[in-house]
């Protein structure tokens, strides 16, 4: 047999070309496996070939550098991230295990439980960086391009827009533009709405569309109280969001020139509102603490024997501080949720509530009636630290002064953790108050009040000084049930009765455990076992409540109603005992240069970098966005106005927006607002960096820097977590 050349891939090449067979094919085949000898290797790790494919392998997670960032969404979190880039391109974000180098101002170093900060959205910004939703252009919506382009034509009547040809928000199609341009749109138009809304002709056009005329008069005449400005939380970035702010203020200057006016006359636009518009503030908390809001930092929870959870989906919303839940129950602490559903924090509890939505504040009451009737509160801190022994007079449901009470009598001086101005005396700068501050016009009409004094069996007055180990030093004994009947200074007798009693009867007539469950339908049984539980834990029970119960109507009833069971059981104010409101910003006051840095006189501003800006002139005004969620429109009963006179809103026809979702995109009555409430706004503005709801329903989208993006220093503050930040330069 002739010697075989060439490759198998070339004979069988060979053989199909001349036609062979399929069985010489397969002779071939077996002489080419007989002439195959196995390899054998003893040692596969001594002799294996080549491996640097592993290591290409573990390269494609090598980084050619990286950069920190701060992670900043409206969660409030706030966590310093690493961004490694290959290739110029971010390809994986990790936490930079930094928190645990802080330290305060006296040298205290932060603990490595705070490590590793983040949460899985974190880990996954980068499908964000580089999605299809990222906004990487201005953009003009067509319609609104259109309208600007024709001259902001309008109803020689009404001023309207023809909101058919025009407005068609979420439907017209977009026009890529320059920034100078998109600059120039947004430029015009509010010039042009201002215009069209000043003075008394201004006046006319607004009441023809139907704007009501409350609302209409308090725009005094300047159509830059149609322009509203909005930034998200100052929390997030003081100078890049609030410089909206600041922007309202500026509008003065658009004022001076449309209407011809100087600049003590000029008004400026309207700012919008975001803790409260978010619903993230506790009504209940100011009426209670007279403080914004009551908050812990949520590390605190490992201190607590008992942990509420309370209309709060801590392991959804709080994930960076999640561990903190966890850990806490793994060393002993016991965690109770209650919810309107089962969420996930509620697969975390030892015992769950489910109950029916808006109706904690009835929960909260039923508690409290367990304790109050089966006298499991702590006396001593009730009677020391609450108003619950204070007199109220039966005759007109108010407190009894100790003026109304003792001839002659003068309100005390008060020192202990207050500062009293004389009258004409200033506050101190926000950063220089060790205490509160209040005026002493303020002091006389708030006055003191009277406890009954059961060892003397009299009234006796008490003032704000007397509180806590201030007041147990006195060694009074004061009657916490009763009716009393006391002499005043006039000679007359007024029946009085003390503020936990009145409460309790309250209770007692409507919150048993037995009429709350048919209200909340949460079990009696589990009422009163709960109860007897937050009482069998003075300083050790944490209220971690959430701002999901701040959207109903009765929200500042479930505030004030979890602070009475918290007061009666001693857990007000302590490291293990404490009511929370999930987001409270009580760390703003970090913040207080952004006054100075909002309210600058735009008709004279600081150019010089050196000197400090002492010229301040506050044009915008604060307006709620609630009024324009509510259809723009104020609280009416008929033709009886139930808006405040303070709190008045202008017509809105104008709005530019940073930073946020909520105002259109998250909105309550989400088809309500896009589809008849916007139609009467004439120009909307959004910044933004990832395509949302409000870029949709926008007229002119500006594309900007994301959080790794960020090229100029900014500062922000978490408010569940000690730390405060600085935005690297990235």
């Amino acid at each position: 047999m002739a010697e075989k050349t060439g490759n198998r891939r070339q004979f069988l090449f060979q053989l199909t070309a001349a036609g062979a067979s399929a069985a010489a094919i397969r002779g071939w085949a077996q002489d080419a496996r007989q002439s195959i000898e196995p390899l054998t290797v003893e040692n596969p790790l001594g002799t294996y070939p080549n491996r640097n494919w592993e290591q290409l392998y573990r390269d494609l997670y090598k980084s050619d550098s990286s950069f920190v960032f701060l992670c900043a969404p409206n969660d409030t979190h706030n966590c310093l991230l690493n961004a490694h880039i290959k290739n110029g391109v971010v390809t994986r974000i990790s936490p930079t295990f930094g928190f645990s180098k802080a330290t305060d101002l006296q040298g205290n170093q932060a603990s490595q439980r705070w490590e590793p900060r983040v949460c899985q959205k974190g880990l996954a910004l980068v499908r964000r960086f580089y999605g299809d939703r990222r906004c990487k252009r201005p953009l003009v919506r067509k319609g609104f391009k259109e309208w600007a382009d024709a001259g902001f034509p309008r109803d020689p009547q009404t001023g309207a827009v023809d909101a058919d040809k025009y407005l068609n928000r979420g439907r017209d199609p977009w026009v890529t533009v320059s920034w100078d341009e998109a600059f120039a749109y947004s430029a015009s138009a509010m010039a042009n709405i201002a215009g069209t809304y000043s003075g008394d002709a201004g006046k006319q056009r607004l009441l023809a569309q139907g704007y009501d005329p409350l609302m209409v008069d308090a725009t005094e005449g300047a159509g830059t109280q149609t322009l509203k400005f909005r930034g998200g939380m100052a929390a997030l970035g003081a100078t890049r969001i609030f410089a909206q702010y600041r922007m309202a203020n500026s509008m003065a200057l658009l004022d001076s020139k449309v209407r011809g006016v100087d600049a003590d006359q000029a008004i400026g636009a309207r700012g919008w509102d975001n803790f409260s518009w978010h619903t993230d503030l506790p009504p209940g908390h100011p009426m209670v603490t007279g403080q914004q809001a009551l908050d812990f930092d949520l590390c605190n929870v490992e201190r607590s024997n008992l942990i509420l959870v309370w209309g709060m989906n801590w392991i959804c919303t709080k994930m960076p501080d999640s561990h903190w839940l966890t850990e806490a129950r793994m060393k002993g602490s016991k965690v109770v949720v209650i919810a309107a559903e089962y969420s996930a924090t509620t697969s975390k509890a030892d015992e769950a509530f489910i109950v029916r939505p808006g109706t904690t504040p009835a929960l909260a009451l039923g508690l409290a009636q367990v304790v109050m009737e089966e006298k499991l509160y702590d006396e001593a801190f009730v009677t020391s630290h609450t108003d619950l022994p204070l007199l109220v007079r039966m005759d007109n449901g108010k407190m009894l002064q100790a003026a109304e009470v003792f001839p002659n009598y003068k309100t005390e001086e008060l020192h202990n953790g207050i500062l009293v101005t004389k009258p004409g005396e200033k506050s101190p700068a926000p950063f220089k108050q060790a205490s509160a501050v209040m005026t002493s016009e303020r002091r006389e009409a708030w006055g003191d009040y009277v406890l009954w004094n059961s060892q003397q069996n009299a009234p006796q007055a008490i003032h704000r000084d007397l509180v806590g180990k201030f007041f147990l030093d006195t060694h009074v004994k004061p009657a916490l049930t009763g009716m009393f009947d006391v002499k005043l200074a006039d000679g007359t007798t007024v029946q009085c009765r003390t503020v936990y009693d009145v409460t309790k009867e309250l209770l007692d007539g409507s919150y048993t455990p037995e009429q709350v469950e048919k209200l909340t339908w949460a079990p009696a049984d589990a009422i009163r076992k709960l109860a007897k539980q937050i009482a069998a834990n003075p300083e050790k029970t944490m209220f971690a409540i959430g701002i999901g119960p701040n959207q109903y109507f009765n929200s500042d009833l479930k505030d004030r109603a979890i602070f009475l069971i918290a007061s009666l059981t001693r857990n007000v104010g302590f490291p293990g005992g404490n009511v929370g409101s999930f987001s409270g910003n009580y760390r703003s006051a970090f913040f207080s240069g952004l006054g100075q840095y909002i309210a600058e006189n735009p008709f004279a501003p600081e150019l010089d970098p050196a000197k400090s800006v002492t010229n301040l002139k506050k044009y915008y005004r604060g307006e709620s966005v609630h009024y324009f969620n509510h259809g723009d429109t104020i609280l009416r009963y008929g033709d009886a106005m139930l808006t405040g006179k303070s709190h008045l809103p202008t017509p809105t026809k104008s709005i530019h927006v940073s930073n946020s979702n909520s105002l259109i995109g998250n909105a309550k009555g989400h088809y309500e607002t896009v589809m008849n409430t916007l139609k009467r706004v004439e120009y909307v503005g959004v910044n933004e960096w990832w395509w949302t709801a409000s870029c949709e329903y926008a007229d002119v989208v500006f594309p900007v820097d994301s959080w790794a993006e960020m090229k100029y220093p900014d500062m922000t503050i978490s408010v569940t977590n000690p730390f405060l930040y600085i935005f690297p330069a990235t």
